[in-house]
């Protein structure tokens, strides 16, 4: 019996890759190709859409913080986007095993 992963990161996804009969190299290879296309198009504004939910960049305000770095006060900004992700009910029994 498989136990659960604790995280779903990269070296999850290259294991599950390299069960399916790749590489390592290749596996990785495939990998940051997917993670690649996924953030240019989350840069380009567009939704990346998975079996389980969707990914969308999401705009917030631009807000400015002051404080102490190196000695100095100065003003640093927010990153003005996000990433948003949205689970639906199908995405959602797919995560917890419910059918």
């Amino acid at each position: 019996m498989e136990s659960k992963p604790k995280n779903l990161g990269r070296a999850y996804l290259v294991g599950k890759l390299r069960e399916r009969g790749l590489s390592r190299r290749d596996a990785v290879r495939i990998l940051k190709r997917v993670i690649n296309e996924m953030t240019q198009a989350l840069r380009r504004g567009e939704e990346v859409e998975f079996p389980f939910g969707t990914l969308q960049r999401v705009r917030h305000k631009h807000r400015k913080k002051r404080g102490w770095f190196l000695d100095k006060i100065i003003t640093t900004y927010k990153k003005p986007f996000t990433i948003k992700h949205e689970l639906d009910d199908e995405g959602y029994k797919l995560l917890n095993g419910k059918k």
